[in-house]
């Protein structure tokens, strides 16, 4: 019985994580996208603490999508 090739589970476990960090980035969008959407519903206060309380999750969701963008405009391998 053949051994998998560690390298093919890396490529796979990087990949798994770049993608993950471009969903929780459109997820965090998204989010910002409804609050903004509903900001008339609430107090100029009430939105700017919400919208202050979104981010940090908003924050590392771009740091999650910049790291995807930077490793995928990089040289490709063969």
């Amino acid at each position: 019985m053949n051994a998998p090739c560690r390298h093919h589970t890396v490529r796979s476990d990087q990949g798994d994580h770049r993608e993950a960090g471009l969903t929780q980035w459109h997820t965090q969008l998204r989010r910002l996208r409804l609050l903004v959407e509903h900001a008339d519903e609430l107090t100029p206060s009430a939105f700017v603490k919400r919208v202050h309380e979104a981010l940090p999750e908003l924050r590392m969701a771009a740091m999650g999508a910049i790291i995807y963008i930077y490793i995928n405009s990089g040289p490709k391998e063969e």
